[in-house]
């Protein structure tokens, strides 16, 4: 079911399928069966009981489906999964979720959602950067005019605009790679962060789960991960979301009738500018980016 454009219309599947239900639902799984290994590690669940709980899960066997439907019974979306794994594993299913909250598991798979989606903004950034790095060579002769307060002022070249939103972005990677290890934190120290259900091995535990995760671990916690690593996040996000739209509003106006300096690719042969006004070659991409923006920065303040 969609209920905004946001869900179909714009967005990379790579990038959807990380948040999905199926996403979701198959981390929550690897967070689980992490669990049980570093129990196993310690010498807590045995090999064969471990090994059968990683056997079954995987969402081909313990499905979101199998989990929705026992959560209409529940009505506890970490309890639904347990039991469905539990179901799955039989004899095994004594040692799944030992020991922990539920936010143990739910904020540890939001981790793993979030190191995914900035391995893809890592490698969407320096695709970006390479282009334009090429972009900005290539123009770095070619003169325009510089404009200042909207007014003529003295000559540019084009090349020096685009590097300036090299140099820009290249910043915003920066801090990027500066934030990933705060805001790819799990943790396990269960239902207010003592981690007293796990006994006196509880750090050891959560420092084996978040090294077979591939996560960091926090100092201390308590029932849930700290929100201010998601809203660092988020208000990078925001601040890339920005500097897209200033780049993206200067071809806007450059692409203008009346300036006509530079303009988005158009595929004379399929493209449409207007169901009416054959002569129209509009600026779609950016405008969409433009507003996106909008939306983007408003996930900062509610």
């Amino acid at each position: 079911m969609t209920v905004s454009p946001l869900d179909y219309r714009y967005g990379r599947e790579e990038a959807k399928s990380i948040w999905s239900r199926e996403g979701r639902h198959e981390r929550q799984l690897d967070v689980e069966r992490a669990l049980i290994w570093a129990h196993c590690q310690l010498g807590r669940v045995s090999p064969e009981d471990y090994d059968k709980v990683a056997e079954i899960a995987v969402p081909e066997i313990v499905t979101a489906d199998r989990v929705d439907e026992i959560e209409r019974e529940t009505r506890h979306d970490i309890m639904a999964l347990t039991k469905a794994m539990a179901e799955a594993a039989g004899d095994s299913g004594w040692c799944i979720h030992l020991g922990a909250t539920s936010n143990d598991i739910v904020d540890s798979a939001v981790a793993l959602q979030i190191r995914d989606s900035i391995l893809l903004q890592q490698i969407t950034i320096k695709k970006l950067l390479a282009t334009m790095c090429d972009l900005a060579e290539r123009e770095r002769d070619t003169v325009m005019l510089g404009r200042t307060h909207g007014q003529a002022a003295v000559p540019i070249t084009f090349g020096l605009k685009i590097a300036v939103w090299v140099d820009e972005f290249r910043r915003h990677l920066d801090r990027l790679d500066e934030l990933t290890p705060r805001v790819t934190t799990g943790k396990f120290l269960g239902a207010v962060g003592t981690g007293a259900a796990q006994g006196e091995n509880a750090f050891e535990l959560q420092n084996l789960i978040m090294n077979n995760l591939g996560l960091q671990t926090p100092i201390a916690t308590t029932q849930v991960v700290g929100r201010d690593r998601y809203i660092e996040w988020v208000a990078w996000m925001a601040n890339v979301a920005t500097s897209i739209e200033k780049a993206l509003q200067e071809v806007r106006n450059l692409q203008r009738s009346e300036i006509a300096e530079v303009g988005e690719y158009f595929d004379a042969e399929k493209q449409v500018g207007s169901s009416t006004m054959a002569h129209k070659k509009n600026p779609i991409t950016a405008e969409n980016a433009c507003g996106l923006a909008r939306i983007v920065r408003s996930m900062i303040i509610p």
